[in-house]
């Protein structure tokens, strides 16, 4: 089964074969035009994909996985912070200010992330199971 990134990359292969195809038969006089169209089709097909993708990434959650912190992690982490570290995050998190939807417990709400405080205003990020950005207001 192909993936998305792997049928990006073969409408943009098949549209490089094709522009190939039309350079060297331009010498010869002997371009087809339905070469120059599959290319042409082929470059859009591509650029709707990128859009797609982006589109999926947009609206996908984003799980938050913890594990334990090392031993290692806590004794580095207390000696620069005075804190103690109990977990890591080994997943994306968003940007510092970012307003994000975030999922919790079975319900989602708005928050903002606040890297300062590695929380969510409303929310500690060990209670969170997953975020996602905020979608654009819509515009009439």
């Amino acid at each position: 089964m192909m993936t998305l990134d792997g049928a990006i990359k073969h409408a943009e292969e098949v549209a490089e074969e094709q522009e190939k195809l039309c350079k060297v038969n331009d010498s010869f006089n002997f371009a087809q035009p339905k070469w120059k169209e599959c290319a042409n089709e082929h470059r859009q097909l591509a650029e709707w994909l990128k859009e797609l993708k982006q589109l999926r990434q947009q609206a996908s959650w984003i799980p938050i996985i913890q594990r334990e912190a090392t031993q290692d992690e806590k004794d580095s982490y207390f000696t620069r912070n005075g804190e103690e570290l109990c977990f890591m995050v080994e997943s994306e998190m968003p940007e510092n200010g970012q307003e994000v939807l975030v999922s919790s417990g079975g319900y989602v709400s708005e928050d903002t992330f606040d890297e300062d405080y590695y929380a969510f205003e409303n929310h500690e990020v060990v209670e969170v199971d997953a975020w996602m950005p905020k979608p654009k207001a819509y515009k009439a």
